[in-house]
């Protein structure tokens, strides 16, 4: 028979036994990693600082280039808000023109529609038949005044000899007659 004794894991003694060994352990490797962590450290710093003085070399490098871009912006943004301004003002004046030219083509409408109607014979032709109608029944007329002017002279003249006649007929009778007085 063999006995077995579980270890607890609850005893003190077991616990106090394992932090002992983790202990030594990590002092163990802490030296070891301390080491490789201090150059690790010091390549880092050396990293750093050269990347800083290269860094600073470029910037002296390139300080009249970066200069010459901040005005280059500079110009550009002015350029832009000028550019901004003039199509503004360009669209306007293109609403301007549109309003002009819409005007325009009605006044060429209108020109056109007087041009026809000045350039339309038609009016003066029906005047002209007018007045040649007009001076036809006025000849036509003058031609019957003319004819009723006979007529009547000759009604006046036929008349007057009637009355002539019967005139000189009632004084003869008058004188056939006898006086009352």
């Amino acid at each position: 028979l063999k006995i077995r004794y579980r270890y607890d894991n609850r005893d003190w003694r077991v616990h106090y036994e394992q932090m002992h060994q983790y202990h030594d352990g990590i002092k163990n490797i802490l030296s070891d990693t301390k080491g490789y962590l201090d150059k690790l450290h010091q390549e880092i710093a050396k990293t750093l600082e050269k990347i800083s003085s290269r860094e600073k070399y470029i910037n002296q490098q390139l300080e009249g280039q970066v200069q010459t871009f901040r005005t280059t912006q500079d110009q550009l943004a002015q350029v832009r808000e000028k550019f901004k301004q003039g199509s503004t003002s360009v669209n306007d004046l293109a609403q301007e023109l549109n309003q002009i030219s819409s005007e325009l083509e009605t006044i060429k409408t209108e020109m056109d529609e007087r041009g026809t109607s000045m350039t339309d014979a038609g009016p003066v032709v029906r005047i002209k038949q007018g007045l040649t109608k007009l001076k036809n029944d006025c000849s036509q007329m003058e031609v019957q005044i003319g004819l009723l002017e006979h007529s009547l002279l000759e009604a006046r003249f036929k008349t007057k000899s009637v009355i002539k006649l019967q005139m000189n007929a009632g004084s003869r009778q008058v004188n056939d007659k006898p006086s009352l007085f």
